[in-house]
């Protein structure tokens, strides 16, 4: 009775409560006065969202009495908070709002990373792009992250198989590239032994990412190392942002199949949002190079597949069986965050996330190399507000079973843990004439390479590291059209000497629709793990009892005792940074309320290249094997010519001091590289956009030393790109683009070879069933035109998927 008295009192309290409670009819529109469909209204303080229909009406039912804020924005329009009060005793609210075009000129766009402060876009004292909310929407269609770059002025990205890319600014890429830094919420994605991004394998999808932003040219001064070509600032959606919940399902060519799902939700001062997601594909394009076996090279060039690779206590007899096994790419990934206000714009925020991805083909300096199995877990946590900004991060990259190489009987893999500490003042003084920024950063790098039974490729197979960078800037307006930029940042390390990274810059806008800079910058890009301590099977051992007998008998000298010679590809363990420092002119102007112009103009001094491993550096690094006689030596040179003409340059001790033959990598090299970037978007209409970029990249060798390794930036010297789109938001949009790329030049490790002009058409379309059903497809080359974009990768051939999206708020 005492439970049921209790039921009773407190239902009459809700329906108290619902009674007093009211409801928002509200409508929005543009200034044009067209319906303002999908633009989402929250009640900042109820953490209550819906979206607006297509008439421009929406509903807010359950609403206590009381003052509140009132957020309109969304894709495709401005942010818009305003006041909103519910008076007692009213069953209905009735309001009309407007809400503006999202950034038509670019002059309300607020970037983050160019100076790690907020700014407006137009403002930044660097090359900055940005790929638009509405951009990211379609990218949802064929969820590759790289391809939404690719269209970008002064952004080279390059594809080599299904879903292996590199992406690159300003020249001089490799197969592996790690020369633009990319971050995702300020955490450092990239595999701590070679500092390459596997693309594949983020835990973030692209429904969940908020902004992109590409700082294109050095950024050390504020990023540290590998900030060398620039930087890609990714955000993903804070919780509050997208309460509600969204899926999609995506099918395509290739048995594509991908599927995410994403849920946000709010309980006063707490926020967290969780993330899910499956994709799985065909590798149709990966056939067998094993020439010997049936298989076929795709052009030529480039090196045949091999076998003999041991896995699993057993060897590889064939490679069309190997790929026939690993034909299913597939990636698991799941994320959890957490946000707890401690005011309105102050955070602290926990996240976490794993993916798991396998059956990837990649392009690295030896050839291809099958990526079976990685998982790939993270932590971080986070505290943001206006003046400080401090996280922590934990991320982890395994390897449960060895990498295969493709082209050399050799197995790799790896178990490294980085963890990150980070933090950040800045401030405004002198009435806002001053504002300064100082940070610090800590990291520590554990590596292990003897794992899951492979090879250890580098020697000593585990390693410990720290790195730390210290940094400030300061940016001082003389009037208030006229800015200075000043940055330093000495980063120390275990693995690299101390860095000095400054920068400097005069920023002129002489109106509020024109920018005009010129910066001057330092960057460096670290060596990677194996280019200091690798240890690698360069072939087989090679007999050499014959040839130390012979010299013994012809020279009257004794014997070095040696039967046979292994065949090293060893580190160097002088290897320094690679360095640059880039002069830029750059302009930013809006032309009306049509026309956005950017463009950029470089000069880039780089230094101290690091080599391919060549057998002539050698002698310079190990302590040659000589017999202490110039005749026997003399002998000994030839016999061994006979055989291979780099051999005797070759032979030396290793660091254990046994007699190999070795080869090893050195810095070299003094490039002048210049270049230009033009961007163009014109505005036809609310809806209608004509976007148009090119990039021409030349240089010039100043000096090399070592003739045997060829310098060239492996980036097209002209690439251009035009488009069409057309958005009417949470209606219908479509968008088809135009990219070309001059042939050029391509030397990287062992290939070499020249990748052909291409030019491929692709094809994006999204419309909205209902007010939350969104049905899309995406084609990238449209006409199926066949290509590589990267010697030594796979011929590229059109690739269709249709993606179905439904969101409920």
């Amino acid at each position: 009775m005492r439970i049921l008295t209790v039921c009773i009192i407190g239902g009459m309290f809700y329906i108290s409560a619902l009674s007093t409670a009211q409801t928002l009819l509200g409508t929005v529109r543009t200034p044009d006065g067209d319906p303002a469909a999908g633009a989402v209204v929250t009640i900042e303080e109820l953490h209550k969202r819906t979206l607006v229909r297509s008439d421009g009406s929406y509903r807010l039912p359950d609403l206590p009495p009381g003052t509140y804020t009132l957020n309109i924005g969304g894709i495709g329009y401005q942010q818009r908070r305003v006041q909103l009060l519910i008076p007692p005793g009213q069953t209905t609210i009735e309001r009309t709002d407007t809400v503006a075009i999202e950034a038509r000129t670019m002059n309300e766009v607020v970037i983050y990373g160019a100076s790690r402060r907020l700014e407006k876009l137009t403002d930044a004292p660097a090359a900055v792009s940005i790929v638009l909310p509405q951009d990211l929407e379609r990218a949802t269609t064929h969820g590759q992250l790289p391809k939404v770059l690719e269209h970008i002025q002064g952004v080279d990205v390059v594809q080599s198989g299904m879903n292996d890319f590199n992406v690159n600014t300003r020249g001089f890429n490799t197969s592996i590239n790690r020369r633009v830094l990319v971050l995702i919420d300020g955490r450092d994605p990239s595999t701590p032994l070679l500092n390459l991004l596997e693309w594949n394998s983020l835990q973030q999808q692209i429904s969940d990412i908020r902004s992109i932003e590409v700082i294109r040219g050095p950024g050390s001064a504020l990023y540290g190392a590998n900030a060398y070509n620039g930087v890609i600032a990714i955000t993903t959606y804070a919780p509050r942002e997208v309460l509600g919940s969204y899926a999609t399902v995506t099918g395509g060519q290739y048995n594509t199949l991908r599927a995410s799902i994403r849920h946000a939700g709010a309980i006063e001062r707490w926020a967290y949002k969780i993330t899910a997601a499956a994709s799985f594909q065909d590798q149709a394009w990966v056939h067998s190079r094993d020439t010997t076996a049936g298989g076929r090279l795709e052009y030529p060039g480039l090196a045949r597949d091999v076998t003999g690779q041991l896995v699993g206590g057993r060897r590889i007899t064939s490679i069309d069986s190997l790929i026939n096994a690993h034909r299913r790419a597939y990636l698991y990934s799941i994320t959890g965050r957490v946000d707890y206000d401690l005011g309105t714009d102050e955070r602290i925020t926990t996240d976490l996330g794993y993916s798991r991805y396998g059956n990837e083909y990649f392009v690295n300096q030896t050839g291809r190399i099958l990526i079976p199995n990685v998982e790939k877990p993270y932590a971080r946590v986070a505290y943001n507000s206006p003046r400080w900004n401090v996280q922590g991060y934990w991320t982890r990259r395994v390897t449960p079973e060895p990498q295969i190489v493709l082209n050399a009987a050799a197995t790799s893999a790896e178990k490294s843990d980085v963890v990150v500490l980070d933090a950040q003042w800045n401030d405004t003084f002198l009435g806002d004439r001053l504002r300064l920024i100082v940070g610090a950063q800590h990291s520590y790098e554990h590596v292990r390479t003897a794992v899951a039974g492979a090879l250890a490729i580098i020697d000593p197979s585990e390693l410990h590291n720290n790195f730390s960078g210290f940094y400030s800037q300061a940016e001082y307006a003389l009037f208030p059209s006229l800015r200075l930029v000043g940055a330093l940042r000495v980063d120390r390390s275990t693995f690299f000497e101390t860095q000095l990274s400054p920068k400097g810059g005069i920023i002129w806008a002489p109106t509020a629709e024109h920018t005009v800079r010129l910066t001057v910058n330092r960057s460096f890009l670290r060596p990677s793990y194996p280019d200091l301590y690798r240890r690698s099977p360069a072939g087989a051992p090679l007999p050499f009892a014959r040839i130390d007998s012979l010299v013994s008998a012809q020279a009257g000298v004794p014997r070095l005792g040696i039967n046979s010679l292994p065949q090293w590809n060893l580190g160097n363990p002088t290897v320094g940074v690679e360095s640059a420092v880039s002069y830029e002119f750059g302009y930013k102007g809006i032309i009306g309320r049509s026309l956005y112009i950017t463009l950029d103009a470089y000069v880039n001094q780089r230094r101290n290249f690091i080599s391919v491993p060549l057998g002539g550096l050698a002698p310079n690094v190990y302590r040659p094997v000589r017999y202490g006689n110039q005749r026997a030596d003399s002998i000994l040179r030839a016999e061994l010519n006979k055989l291979n003409p780099t051999y005797f340059d070759r032979l030396a001790y290793d660091r254990d001091g046994t007699p190999a033959l070795i080869i090893t990598p050195r810095n070299i090299a003094e490039v002048i590289e210049q270049g230009l970037e033009l961007g163009i978007s014109y505005y036809l209409s609310n809806q209608l956009t004509i976007t148009a970029n090119a990039a021409w990249l030349g240089f010039r060798v100043v000096e090399n030393s070592l003739s045997a390794q060829k310098i060239v930036p492996n980036t097209s010297p002209r690439r251009y790109n035009i488009g069409l789109s057309y958005t009417e938001p949470r209606r219908f949009d479509a968008s088809i683009m135009l990219r070309y790329s001059d042939g050029f030049p391509w030397v990287a490790g062992l290939f070499e070879g020249y990748v052909p002009a291409y030019a491929v058409v692709n094809l994006n379309a999204g419309y909205y069933l209902s007010d939350d059903l969104r049905l899309s497809i995406n084609i990238f080359n449209l006409l199926d035109r066949a290509h590589y974009e990267i010697f030594g990768g796979t011929i590229l051939r059109r690739y269709a998927t249709a993606a179905l999206s439904y969101e409920l708020r």
